[in-house]
C-alpha cells in the first residue's frame, strides 16, 4: 500500500473512532439527564386506527337501540340500553324481525316506497353509507327520505352524531351506537358539521 493510502486509511479509523466516542458520550448525557429529570422521553404516539376506535374492543358493555312499530303500525323506539357485549339481536321462524314489544303487529309490512324492479326483496344485503351534514335544521313537516324496508336491519354507527327521525318520536345515535331497526318507517337528519357513517346489514324479508 503506498503512503498516501496508509495514511488515508488511517485517517478513516481516526475518524470512526471519533464518531464513536462522542455517541457514547451523548449517550451517557441523555442516560444522566432522563435519570436527573431533566429530560423526558417522549410517549408512544397512538396508532391511527387506535386513536380513531368509536368503541373500546375489551370494553364491558355498549348502547344498542332498537326500533319497532306499536299497535297502530306506527314506528318508536321500543328499546334503548346498554347492555354487555355478546348477541346484540336474533330472530326465528316465528318471530321474523324478533321479538317486539306491546302490541308489535309481529308481521312484515310493506316497503315504502315500493323496490324497484332492479332491486332484491329476499336474502341479504350489506352496504356502507354516509349522511352529509343537512344545511337546514330538522323540521318534520318538510323534512324527506321517509322509508320502510321489509327487512331486519342492523345499523353501526361509525363515527360522529345523527337524529333518527319516527313515526313517533325520535333518536340522536352516536358513534359507537348499535341500531336494531325492525321494519320501521324512518328518515335520518345530520345535524352536525361531520359527515357521519352508517353501516348496514339487512335480511329482506319482502
Amino acid at each position: 500500500m503506498s503512503k498516501f493510502g496508509k495514511n488515508l486509511s488511517a485517517t478513516g479509523q481516526l475518524l470512526v473512532t471519533l464518531g464513536r466516542r462522542a455517541l457514547f458520550r451523548r449517550s451517557l448525557i441523555a442516560v444522566a439527564a432522563v435519570t436527573a429529570g431533566t429530560l423526558t422521553m417522549p410517549a408512544p404516539r397512538a396508532r391511527a386506527a387506535d386513536a380513531q376506535a368509536p368503541i373500546d374492543p375489551m370494553g364491558g358493555d355498549f348502547r344498542r337501540v332498537v326500533i319497532g312499530n306499536n299497535a297502530r303500525g306506527k314506528s318508536y323506539v321500543f328499546k334503548d340500553e346498554r347492555i354487555k357485549r355478546g348477541e346484540i339481536w336474533h330472530s326465528n321462524p316465528q318471530e321474523p324481525l324478533g321479538a317486539g314489544g306491546p302490541g308489535d303487529p309481529n308481521t312484515v309490512l310493506p316497503a315504502v316506497p315500493s323496490p324497484s324492479p332492479d332491486q332484491p326483496t329476499a336474502g341479504t344485503r350489506w352496504q356502507y353509507t354516509t349522511l352529509r351534514p343537512s344545511a337546514a335544521p330538522i323540521d318534520r313537516a318538510t323534512i324527506k327520505g321517509w322509508h320502510r324496508v321489509s327487512s331486519l336491519t342492523y345499523v353501526f354507527i361509525a363515527n360522529g352524531e345523527v337524529t333518527l327521525l319516527l313515526d313517533e318520536g325520535d333518536v340522536v345515535l352516536r358513534g359507537g351506537d348499535f341500531l336494531v331497526m325492525r321494519n320501521a318507517m324512518h328518515t335520518w337528519h345530520n345535524a352536525t358539521a361531520t359527515p357521519v357513517g352508517l353501516l348496514m346489514s339487512q335480511n329482506l324479508l319482502s
